[in-house]
């Protein structure tokens, strides 16, 4: 495609709040990427943290990066549509396994060089939790994985991008695996500790942030606020929860400070409340009913159900939000115990009649298939419960109940990391019990098997499915791809479906504050 066409496609994701910078001959030029749509990109406050961050700074500029609407990819920034290959370092912000391959995507299409030994420029750094948990299929291809957060990490890439630009070599060397930083050309076996932030800086967090105007997204106007980071509950299944062991709380005061800013600055007065579980906050309360009493709405998205009273309930409708949404895995006992994660039917009925009393109209339920030790009666069990909460509190039909059923994608670092994955066929004869039990009470959703077993083959992936990554990335992604870049290369991928315990993962060398998992 001719280059003014792209940089066309570049300048139509219409945005508000980007940042223009004059950039003289000593700006440090950074390509922020995120490996997916716009949509995806800018609803990640990791990606919002950064963006700003970067460009608080008065020597450096940081542009945008992503896929465009039809998954393209963007070869030229959205602030300036400066060639990719032209910046000296690009950052990359990567939550999910399968946008693993979009890297690869972005890097060919723009014409850089995509092993790490073979390219001078630009130096490429990712991070995000699923290179935290295994960095390992991406190390032919990036130079620095961190393995850590924004807040302690990004000052130390930005002084050596400052006082070692131009050297690469220089500026991997200053970069240790006791920092945080794992970088593939020059660390052998030794141990790369992940580094943690001790709070949450307003530093960090962008009150104003990047907005999307484009027609073709779905999009709100918000201000997200992160009010927490980590988890004490520790679910078996949970990569987050495991990596961010140690909660830290946002104080009330810097909470209203972000709404309050991004309320002017976003022009709205709509608030995204980000945590692992809202309710553990401290003052969680009390954030809300300020939000309430000054007229805000907002959405909660991660809510555990057993943090939840009708009082919190009535706060969460004041804010706007129709739908109770709980997330149980399943209602088998047994099943809870095995993921260490119990909301049991009693609490689930409970809150689903206040919520009916309170005017909700609409009850989430996500559920999990694919246990260690699942057995086709705790599939009709966790059924059976739904159909009697559908009978005892008016929450039936698929407008009312909504539920999506998702295989159990193993993950590095977590009690279940050894756990084999159900398989393709499998997960849909579960999946097609729950919907058969269920028909005409609720809209039974699901999620691709197909992609939750490459999603757990590149979670559990070594150093011999980084071919796999670049065939399918040639191939262009998608499912089709991902068959022929296994049929050319000839991995079996069966040893990432069922690894051995026995055996030490490819991830064995990062030290979380984690537990070794067993099978």
């Amino acid at each position: 495609m001719p280059e003014d066409v792209e940089v066309v496609r570049a300048r139509m994701i219409a945005e508000d709040n980007v940042v223009k910078k004059k950039a003289g001959r000593g700006t440090i030029r950074v390509a922020l990427l995120y490996p997916s749509l716009p949509t995806v990109a800018l609803d990640s406050l990791s990606y919002q943290m950064l963006y700003y961050w970067l460009n608080s700074l008065d020597d450096v500029y940081a542009e945008q990066f992503m896929l465009d609407f039809d998954g393209t990819p963007l070869t030229r920034s959205i602030e300036t549509g400066t060639p990719l290959r032209d910046f000296d370092y690009v950052v990359i912000s990567v939550h999910y396994e399968l946008d693993f391959v979009n890297i690869l995507r972005v890097l060919l299409e723009a014409g850089v060089e995509v092993y790490s030994e073979r390219r001078e420029k630009p130096v490429v750094i990712a991070g995000g939790p699923p290179v935290i948990a295994n960095p390992v299929p991406l190390s032919p291809f990036v130079d620095v994985l961190a393995v850590g957060e924004i807040e302690p990490l990004m000052p130390v890439l930005v002084d050596g991008m400052a006082g070692y630009r131009g050297d690469k070599r220089a500026f991997l060397e200053n970069l240790g695996a006791e920092k945080g930083f794992y970088v593939p050309l020059l660390h052998g076996g030794e141990e790369v500790v992940f580094n943690y932030a001790r709070e949450l800086s307003k530093e960090f967090s962008p009150s104003v942030q990047l907005q999307l105007l484009d027609p073709r997204a779905k999009w709100r106007r918000r201000t997200a606020v992160e009010t927490s980071r980590g988890c004490f509950r520790m679910c078996a299944f949970c990569l987050e929860g495991h990596i961010f062991r140690g909660v830290r709380e946002r104080p009330f005061e810097q909470v209203r400070r972000i709404v309050e800013e991004g309320s002017a600055g976003n022009r709205t007065r709509h608030v995204k409340l980000v945590s692992l579980s809202f309710f553990d906050h401290s003052e969680a309360d009390r954030i809300l009913e300020w939000l309430v009493n000054e007229g805000y709405s907002f959405s909660i998205p991660s809510l555990r159900a057993d943090t939840l009273n009708e009082r919190r309930l009535e706060y969460i409708r004041l804010g706007g939000q129709k739908t109770l949404t709980v997330a149980p895995e399943t209602l088998s006992p047994s099943l809870a115990i095995a993921i260490r994660k119990h909301i049991g039917y009693s609490l689930i009925r409970e809150l689903s009649l206040s919520a009916r009393k309170l005017g909700y109209t609409g009850l989430k339920v996500y559920l999990m298939v694919g246990i260690p030790g699942e057995r086709e009666e705790d599939l009709r069990l966790t059924a059976e419960k739904l159909r009697q909460l559908a009978s005892e509190t008016g929450f039936k039909g698929e407008r009312a109940l909504k539920v999506t059923v998702s295989p159990l994608v193993p993950k590095p670092h977590t009690p279940l990391q050894y756990a084999p994955f159900v398989g393709i066929q499998e997960a849909r004869r579960r999946i097609e019990i729950i919907r058969r039990e269920l028909r005409g009470l609720a809209d039974v959703r699901e999620y691709d098997p197909r992609l939750a077993y490459i999603q757990t083959i590149i979670a559990r992936g070594d150093s011999m499915l980084s071919q796999v990554l670049l065939y399918w990335a040639l191939e262009g992604g998608g499912l089709g791809g991902w068959r022929k870049a296994l049929r050319v290369t000839g991995v079996d991928v069966q040893r990432y479906l069922a690894p051995s315990p026995e055996e030490e993962p490819p991830w064995g060398f990062i030290r979380l504050p984690g537990v070794r998992g067993t099978r």
